[in-house]
């Protein structure tokens, strides 16, 4: 047996970030079938989607209670495998892989690459956020499979399916040849088609990342690919695999089309059945995996037993205590281990302590986390004039908490990349007072265009009933006031004000940035989480490293 990796033991513990997504109902899947019926066959699908670099959660700050999360799913897959309930078992993933924690980014997704590659994925859609780096280099290649990685002693080049059957480039209309329209799986002697759907993610993406492709989001050429796949291929089960919300999909399918839609994108889990179309989508960052029973005798299809195991239910059966271990993965705990020893030195400087807990929301308007770091990039920035700074709250990938007993954590390096793991570039723009209300009003109905902001404080009407979308509803900025207790006229489309944010808010369509220049280059601007460091640095060194966290509220409604 290979000789297993230890974590390296930093000379301080690390206080981590918490994450504090429920993750549903708290359930295990075990199941209770009975053996399988000759001349029934009966497979398990198991879904993951999301996972985003999470594999371990790191932030207890100790690392003997590390949490190995797809050590554990990798276990549990295996375990079904052998268990003998099923004539076989189907492993899928639902996108956005990779993007996420220092274990993942700094080595540009390779331990997760490695970690699928072991857990023998039979197929991957392809999400949003592999276009976050090269593509083609880091999520996917040539043939329509997984890229290759190396990390430590782990190397391989996975023969894994990359699906999306509706990315096109946008030069020539041509299908890419890094994403497969749809795979035929031989599972227990049968015949599984899935086939691979995307939405028209571009807005999620930074502009520039998605610009040589175009998405083709028409459910009536979904719909086409399942009936040509089923008179070519003669499936006797078929899968639509998609980074989309699950029951908003299956909703526009039908039997007729597939047997099972699962899907991801949306950070939700959710089983279900709407319209006679069975539904799967598991919870994001390895939290849990999604699974549904498909049953195939005599020619005819049914789906049951959906459900969604959250695996953080127990999180004491995550660590790698010697009682564990036989819950956890081998191989895969290993590579954890190696990405992690790859990253902690780096991410393990600690910049400072906070004394209020730092957390995002959905809601409309300030939220802590919000504040916090746009507060830091308002800071870093200061010296060339700007007054306010935006950032996104999609972008905010965490909470930060004051553990059970204390007062106090400590802030690390790690926590910033994880908070803000994306490396988007802050850039400085000089705009009116027009097109800073113009600003806070569609970002107030499109939170990517930057709705965190500090530096200003406004007052705004919104019209439309209060259950609709944020995005269905009309935003009337009223009033805004700069910190430095400066009126911003709203109409004046001549004094300018210097503000920042990053490019993947200033680049998308809609955004008054959208074809402004910035004051720096953006070759030379700096990435935002290595801003936020350097920021908090010369806070550390130059008081007692207290880090302030702004509670107040940004935006105003006024009935």
């Amino acid at each position: 047996m290979k000789k297993i990796n230890k974590l390296i033991l930093p000379v301080l513990y690390l206080s981590f970030a918490v994450i504090l997504m429920a993750c549903g109902p708290k359930k295990t899947v075990s199941p209770t079938e009975t053996a399988v019926n000759t001349g029934t066959k009966r497979i398990l699908v198991i879904e993951t989607t999301d996972i985003h670099g999470w594999l371990l959660d790191a932030s207890s700050g100790d690392m003997a209670s590390f949490k190995y999360r797809l050590a554990y799913i990798a276990k549990a897959v295996k375990d079904a495998r052998a268990s003998g309930q099923y004539d076989d078992v189907i492993l899928l993933d639902g996108g956005d892989q990779y993007q996420g924690p220092p274990v993942s980014n700094l080595c540009f997704g390779a331990a997760l690459r490695a970690a699928m590659d072991v857990m023998d994925y039979d197929a991957v859609c392809l999400g949003n956020h592999e276009f976050d780096w090269e593509v083609t280099q880091y999520a996917a290649d040539d043939k329509g499979t997984v890229a290759p990685y190396k990390i430590g002693e782990y190397e391989g080049d996975p023969d894994i399916p990359v699906l999306a059957s509706n990315l096109y480039y946008a030069e020539n209309g041509e299908r890419v040849p890094f994403t497969k329209d749809y795979v035929i799986l031989e599972k227990a002697g049968l015949k599984v088609a899935v086939l691979g759907y995307i939405p028209d993610y571009r807005t999620s993406i930074m502009a520039k990342k998605i610009e040589p492709y175009v998405i083709d989001p028409d459910i009536a050429k979904l719909r086409a690919l399942a009936a040509y796949v089923k008179e070519k291929e003669k499936p006797d089960v078929t899968i639509i695999l998609a980074h989309e919300e699950a029951e908003g999909l299956a909703a526009m399918l039908d039997r007729g089309t597939a047997d099972l839609v699962l899907g991801g994108h949306s950070h939700i889990y959710a089983t279900g059945t709407t319209g006679g179309m069975p539904y799967l989508q598991a919870r994001c960052y390895a939290q849990g995996y999604a699974t549904a029973v498909i049953t195939v005798a005599d020619g005819n299809v049914s789906v049951g037993s959906l459900k969604y195991t959250d695996i953080t239910a127990k999180p004491d059966a995550l660590t790698d205590k010697e009682e564990n271990l036989k819950k956890l993965d081998e191989t895969v705990l290993d590579i954890s281990y190696v990405a992690w020893n790859a990253a902690w030195e780096e991410m393990s400087e600690v910049l400072g302590i906070i004394d209020t807990p730092v957390r995002k929301s959905g809601d409309v308007g300030a939220n802590t986390a919000g504040n916090w770091l746009t507060g830091l990039l308002l800071e870093g920035t200061k010296e060339y004039g700007t007054v306010a700074a935006f950032y996104n709250n999609g972008g905010i990938r965490t909470n930060f908490t004051i553990p059970a007993g204390e007062k106090t954590r400590l802030i690390t390096a790690n926590d910033i990349y994880t908070i803000a793991p994306f490396g988007n570039t802050v850039l400085m723009y000089d705009i009116t007072g027009k097109e800073l209300a113009k600003q806070l009003a569609g970002a107030l109905a499109h939170s990517n265009l930057g709705d965190q902001v500090s530096g200003l404080k406004y007052t705004y009407r919104a019209t439309g009933n209060e259950g609709m979308d944020r995005a269905d509803r009309t935003y009337t900025i009223l009033g805004i006031t700069l910190d430095d207790g400066r009126e911003v006229d709203i109409n004046d489309d001549k004094t300018l004000y210097r503000v920042c944010i990053t490019n993947y808010s200033s680049t998308l369509p809609g955004s008054v940035f959208e074809h402004k220049t910035p004051v720096i280059p953006e070759a030379e601007a700096p990435a935002d989480h290595e801003l936020l460091v350097e920021v908090l640095r010369k806070l550390r060194d130059a008081g007692d490293g207290h880090i302030p966290v702004d509670t107040g509220e940004r935006g105003r409604e006024v009935k």
